[in-house]
């Protein structure tokens, strides 16, 4: 069973004797409050099982299609339920439909104890926080969640990236952990090595260099069968970050969206604006222009994608892992380091970084909890080593076991030719999306941590960013103002993007292109995000 170490019990003990618990836990409402401070006699506040006699929670789920249709026969649960003696009431709803259901819900006041994987927006969050219906999480964290609070000691930006600007957390994390590089670095760019070889030319380094290879590859069409330069699983939008550290932008990470620090002024900056993005997109244009992109590249999709390289039809391409994707062919690719804009310049670093913090809104209490300190130590046990394996991997001896120091899945997991995922599916509670929990390469399975994807990872993350933003967080306010002009500033991004490219909107129009931006309102974009930049700042970390 999960285990503390005393360090850690040493650990959350000083943090309780600190004033911050005490600032942070005056907005839970009183009767919520009353039972953090006083829980039911049913409760362990230590060790398993956590109640003594059986007790249900009713959450709100959002349910993946790939996962088991029943989370209470998931083997992994049912273990689950034997340790901490709670059953669960998931409240399942298909994914596709959960945030219609789950406003529905808070609109009518009839919502359950726990919001689960139903991608609560960081604006909703604000709001219905300042409302009072989530439950500030600070106290219960610091009490309660000793699993969860060695990880966030061991990485102070998890407490930034969940502080809402009331100085409340009110959800929990999706964390990836800092040292697994195929998930983290997951975006490369990829080149046929076979081809190359073939062509007499070394691994593309700079811009020049990979646009030799891509028009070679083109006219000598190697197998005969209409080679495409390059390629991704969507409008180019893989491709793009790829090269954000080649011109300068986007040196933040993505995970913000597209803002990051403006290195003359220190301000947070709209970098589709800048003239690195500008560079950017006049040097798609012209491989666009030679025809070395895929032609109809903004309107394809993952299943094209993959067929495309199956097919052996694609040069390069911008993805995890071309062997992940594309079978026996895709093992032929190698990764790009940062591509350089001349041979002379020092190799750029790498901003298609993934932050730790990939996501906040999947685990949310509400002033409905029956049970506020069960719960928290319900979804603590997730956070430990053997209920994240469990949430992965399923149950020991059942659907995986541990080989020579390294869990590994049973055989008859992926017997017949079935997937890791439909392997995993009556046995594991993972099954792809958003949730609340940490994943490491100890015991995440997918393409993120195959050999190919692991070694183009390694290869970029050696000129990695100091620096990761996580997406930020904004008073309700803040994110009204966000919500209202933001859709018209992202699509006009992102159409330009696709225009520039394309070559339908000249890049000679790129100043009245900015001077759209400000009429959108863009001042008060930026001034909302410099706002949440500051406060993330005085957090500290």
């Amino acid at each position: 069973m999960p285990s503390i170490s005393r360090r850690t019990a040493l650990a959350s003990a000083a943090v309780l004797g600190t004033g911050f618990l005490a600032s942070c836990s005056g907005g839970t409402d009183g009767e919520t409050q009353e039972k953090i401070d006083n829980p039911d006699p049913n409760i362990n506040l230590e060790g398993y099982p956590i109640v003594k006699e059986k007790t249900t929670l009713r959450f709100m789920s959002g349910h993946p299609p790939t996962t088991n249709d029943d989370w209470n026969e998931v083997s992994a649960v049912k273990k689950a339920e034997e340790i901490t003696n709670i059953h669960l009431d998931w409240g399942l709803v298909p994914l596709e439909g959960v945030g219609e259901k789950r406003n529905l819900a808070l609109a009518s006041g009839d919502y359950p104890e726990v919001f689960y994987r139903t991608s609560l927006s960081a604006g909703d969050i604000a709001k219905y926080g300042e409302q009072g219906v989530l439950v500030p999480l600070d106290d219960l964290i610091e009490r309660h969640m000793p699993n969860l609070t060695a990880i966030m000691e061991e990485n102070p930006t998890i407490r930034q990236a969940l502080t809402f600007p009331d100085g409340k957390i009110y959800t929990l994390p999706q964390i990836y952990d800092k040292d697994f590089v195929g998930m983290r670095y997951s975006s490369k760019l990829w080149a046929r090595q076979d081809w190359l070889d073939d062509f007499g030319m070394d691994v593309p380094a700079t811009l020049d260099e990979f646009e030799a290879f891509l028009e070679e590859a083109v006219r000598s069409d190697p197998d005969g069968a209409g080679a495409i330069g390059h390629a991704d699983s969507g409008s180019f939008s893989t491709t793009i970050p790829c090269l954000y550290g080649t011109f300068g932008v986007g040196n933040k990470g993505p995970d913000v969206g597209l803002v990051d620090l403006d290195p003359e002024t220190e301000k947070v900056r709209y970098f589709p604006t800048a003239d690195g993005y500008r560079e950017l997109l006049t040097y798609l244009h012209r491989l666009f222009e030679k025809g070395l992109l895929m032609e109809d590249g903004f309107n394809t999709d993952l299943l094209k994608f993959k067929t495309l390289g199956t097919d052996g039809l694609l040069a390069s391409c911008a993805t995890q892992t071309p062997a992940g994707y594309f079978g026996k062919v895709g093992e032929e690719y190698v990764a790009l380091a940062p591509l350089k804009k001349q041979s002379s310049d020092d190799v750029p670093p790498w901003h298609a970084v993934r932050s730790e913090v990939a996501g906040i809104g999947q685990f949310a209490m509400t002033d409905k909890a029956e049970h506020p300190v069960e719960i928290a130590r319900w979804m603590d046990f997730w956070f430990s080593e053997e209920g994240a394996r469990m949430f992965f991997m399923g149950v020991e001896g059942v659907s995986f076991h541990e080989v020579d120091g390294r869990y590994e899945l049973m055989p008859e997991i992926t017997a017949g030719g079935r997937s890791i995922g439909e392997g995993l599916q009556p046995h594991a509670l993972y099954g792809g999306g958003r949730y609340p929990g940490r994943a490491t390469d100890e015991w995440f399975r997918g393409v993120e941590n195959t050999p190919q994807a692991v070694e183009g990872a390694e290869l970029v993350q050696q000129y990695a960013l100091d620096e990761v933003w996580s997406a930020f967080t904004f008073t309700s306010e803040e994110s009204t103002t966000l919500s209202s002009i933001g859709t018209d500033i992202s699509k006009h991004a992102t159409e330009s993007r696709s225009a520039f490219i394309t070559g339908q909107l000249p890049l000679s129009e790129w100043d009245n292109y900015v001077a759209k931006f400000d009429q959108m309102g863009m001042p008060d974009y930026l001034a909302a995000y410099q706002a949440a930049h500051e406060r993330r700042m005085e957090i500290g970390g």
